[in-house]
């Protein structure tokens, strides 16, 4: 029998070509007898192993002298997957199985060398973990021959058949120490843990993303790079492009914090119509936790600052801005003098940016000010929408769109905690122009491609879960579909344009001059986040069987995706595409270019292999893609032929929009074209931004890696208070602590609220109702269809924005199928191991 699964033994390793690794196969089953004195705390910092090399010679008194100086140290890796209860604790692994404490392994390894047919001419115990065996072997190819690991393996099992002479001319020397499995930077950007305790004057280290580019990545490491950073600032002033020192970073960075408190907010909703909100609820009288009340029903979570208002008949000035708080998305303005008026404003970032875990009245708020930003799976546009229409309160107003501020930004949701970001790109390319962004609205900019063709049938996919902004470091292109490089930091002010007057002008300039003022604050306060630490215990031994499967099991190379569309590159393990992250790999030439990649993660997945809901991608359009990298957002300043929009007779700049591609001067940050699917996203933070993929198809982690898991339609658990319904924050009743995501039911489409017609299929009960095949064929046709809703006329219909419906056009939750060659054993791991992250 070969060398079971998950035998990995640490040593000195050679770079070798993980291209053509294939590092595991289903030799797992499930966990056995747990290990004593598994569980422990992992605090997030680099742990594990010893310090400084370990004990080495080249004298020896016996085998069991070069046992303990040569082979013990090594053991310890090995020790990882090969013991009672772990990974490898299968009938093929158990051919090659240690004790949970060293001391005793000695005999145990000649025991399983002995079992493996000795040399036979050469012990599998060698072959597998040197690629030199026809099967994969899980824990990589740790020992290339010619290693001094393998050196010494083979003196070992050498005296294991012979011992006379078996040790001449072994190798001496200390064995050098292997960094640990487990440590993360959290996230946080080179820049924001170099600048600490520095002067202001300490020049900063490069930024690692800026190393993904075409011919200066090397493609045939185990992580595989595909989606590259551009310097979009390369033609604009000194000032505009990345800081250099720790004292620029650090001015941009509280600057970009105090935009999104104070300067981001517009608007003026009065604080009395705030605390009158509760009427349109249909409550008899102002509840006493109105505050709570409001997140509940609108999705807008807890500020973790202090956010003020006023309550009936406080005055803001006498009050330090009132008693009352405020949620996230909202803030009471402030005059020029810094006073408060009693004014209260939107944050329109934080509708989509603004999540939350955990319930702050129960002391359970795990997201702060370091990992503000967490995507909001809470958000309810609909009754955001309905409570501002003038028709509130009645049954006029669930047969309406959302009448809201942000609906601009959110046509056609219809689901509580998606957004439509992507749409409000083709809508700036439509209404304003590319390169004033002046009013100039016209349709044909974005569906007439160079040959003149009108392209109207894209789907408008209206289904988005939004990321966290604590990830923005970590990747080299922004958007789902690595859409743009992260440099191009314009596009981060597309929604915070100030006053209405400031985005819609028939100059422009307010819109482009307040975008250049913050966009890059707003990055320098983002690359300053950290991803939440999960708030219970790490099973420590767990969690390193993790990190070993994570970074070196080829899923590819398992029976259950043979024929499957393979990557472009890398190793085929979770860290080809997500990226690595444990020191031990980090620090492995075989995996990474330099060390500065921990983490980064830059991998398009076309949408053969990902397999994911392909809408995202779809709705935008070659002509889109195309037209994108002559705007503004493209950033054609200083390209060969362009023309300040202040240069232009106002008539050329209207008409000019509409020039074929080849006549227009070209921006130095396009829009991706050569690989079209989805980036796979860094992983700091994982276990915190369920609901998964980027329509938000998957509640748990789990699910996610198996996908016979997944539910086709299902709600999240549900919190009620005096009729007011919403998603349950609470960590403690809500949150899946083992499968990792929301709790929630799956249901059958006679339980979802409305009329039986819009949702069940009365010949297949899985398949969409007609009303949805109708509205799924109208989004799915013609752009911008999605605004109209085909209305249920029943009452409490409304409440199908609680549901998720994998029937509908952009919702589906298939693909990333090639994870479910995991078995149950390694899936638990990889999960413990996520935790850590």
């Amino acid at each position: 029998m070969p060398l079971g699964a998950g035998a990995e033994c640490g040593g000195e390793s050679d770079n070798v070509n993980m291209k053509l690794s294939r590092c595991l196969r289903p030799a797992v089953a499930a966990l056995a007898i747990a290990v004593a004195g598994c569980a422990g705390e992992y605090d997030g910092q680099a742990g594990g192993g010893g310090e400084g090399p370990a004990p080495g010679g080249g004298s020896y008194s016996g085998p069991q002298d070069f046992y303990a100086k040569r082979i013990e140290p090594r053991l310890a890796f090995c020790r990882t997957c090969h013991v009672p209860g772990g990974v490898a604790d299968v009938d093929d692994g158990r051919l090659l199985m240690l004790g949970p404490e060293p001391g005793n392994d000695y005999a145990l390894l000649r025991a399983s060398w002995e079992a493996l047919g000795g040399n036979n001419p050469v012990s599998r115990i060698l072959l597998m973990p040197s690629q030199q065996d026809e099967k994969s072997h899980s824990g990589g190819y740790p020992w290339p021959a010619g290693s001094a690991a393998y050196k010494d393996m083979a003196v070992m099992l050498d005296c294991f058949e012979d011992p006379a002479g078996c040790l001449d001319g072994a190798g001496g020397g200390p064995v050098t120490e292997d960094a640990p499995l487990l440590g993360s930077k959290r996230a946080q950007h080179v820049w924001a843990r170099y600048c600490e305790g520095k002067d202001d004057s300490a020049l900063l280290p490069r930024d690692p993303r800026t190393l993904v580019q075409p011919g200066t990545i090397a493609t045939d490491l185990a992580v595989f790079y595909n989606a590259y950073w551009q310097d979009c600032h390369a033609h604009m002033p000194e000032a505009e492009r990345q800081a250099q020192t720790c004292g620029e970073y650090r001015a941009r960075r509280d600057r970009g914090l105090a935009f999104l408190i104070d300067e981001l907010p517009v608007g003026a909703t009065s604080a009395e119509d705030y605390n009158n909100t509760w009427q349109k609820w249909g409550l008899p009288g102002r509840p006493d936790n109105f505050d709570q009340l409001y997140t509940l029903r609108y999705g807008l979570n807890h500020a973790p600052f202090d956010n003020p208002y006023p309550l009936p008949g406080e005055d803001p000035m006498a009050t330090d801005g009132g008693s009352g708080q405020l949620p996230l998305g909202l803030r009471q303005l402030k005059d020029d003098n810094g006073q408060w008026t009693g004014e209260i404003g939107t944050s329109a970032c934080f509708q989509c940016h603004g999540g939350q875990i955990g319930e702050p009245a129960q002391g359970e708020n795990l997201i702060g000010l370091d990992n503000l930003g967490l995507g909001n799976n809470n958000y309810d546009v609909v009754i955001s929408g309905q409570d501002a229409s003038p028709f509130a309160g009645t049954y006029f107003s669930t047969l309406l769109p959302p009448l809201s501020v942000d609906s601009l930004f959110n046509i056609g949701i219809k689901q509580r905690g998606q957004n439509n970001a992507v749409g409000a790109f083709e809508f700036l390319v439509t209404v304003l122009d590319l390169d004033s962004l002046g009013l100039n609205p016209n349709p044909l900019k974005t569906i007439v491609g160079v040959t003149g063709v009108v392209d109207v049938a894209h789907p408008l996919a209206h289904t988005q879960d939004t990321p966290p902004w604590w990830n923005m470091g970590s990747r080299p292109r922004k958007f789902f579909d690595a859409g743009v490089s992260n440099d191009s930091t314009r596009i981060i002010m597309a929604a915070g344009p100030g006053e209405f007057e400031e985005l819609v002008s028939a100059s422009g300039d307010l819109y482009r001059n307040r975008i250049e003022q913050y966009d890059q604050d707003l990055e320098a306060f983002f690359l300053s986040l950290r991803s939440p630490q999960w708030p219970g215990e790490i099973d420590t031994a767990l969690a390193e069987q993790g990190a070993v499967l994570f970074h070196t099991k080829d899923l590819w190379a398992e029976e259950a995706n043979a024929g499957a569309p393979a990557p472009l590159g890398g190793n085929g393990s979770c860290a080809s595409c997500h990226g690595a992250y444990s020191p031990r790999y980090v620090e492995d030439p075989a995996y990474l270019q330099t060390p500065e990649l921990e983490g980064v993660a830059g991998h398009i997945s076309p949408l053969d292999v990902i397999g994911t809901d392909a809408a995202r991608s779809d709705m935008l359009t070659p002509t889109l893609r195309e037209r994108w990298d002559t705007t503004f957002w493209g950033y054609n300043d200083g390209a060969e032929g362009y023309v300040a929009p202040g240069d232009k007779d106002p008539l050329t700049e209207l008409l000019d929009d509409m020039y074929p591609l080849e006549l227009r001067p070209m921006g130095v940050c396009g829009w991706e074209k050569g690989v079209i699917g989805y980036q796979a996203p860094p992983l700091y933070g994982v276990w915190a931004t369920a609901p998964y993929f980027h329509n938000g198809s998957v509640p748990t982690l789990e699910q996610v890696l198996d996908s016979s898991q997944r539910p086709a339609i299902w709600q999240r658990q549900l919190q009620e208070d005096q009729g007011i319904r919403g998603f349950d924050q609470r960590f403690a009743q809500a949150f899946d602590t083992e499968a990792i995501g929301w709790k929630h039911t799956a249901l059958a489409c006679t339980d979802i609220p409305g009329s039986a017609v819009a949702n069940c299929n009365p010949v297949d009960d899985e398949g969409p109702s007609l009303v949805q095949m109708t509205q799924n064929f109208l989004n799915g046709l013609v752009s911008w269809t999605g605004i109209v809703n085909i209305p249920d006329p029943l009452p409490g219909a409304v409440d199908k924005r609680l549901v998720y419906d994998t029937r509908i056009l952009g919702n589906g939750n298939g693909g990333h199928t090639f994870s479910d060659a995991l078995t149950d054993a390694e899936r638990r791991a990889i999960i413990e191991y996520l935790k850590t992250l």
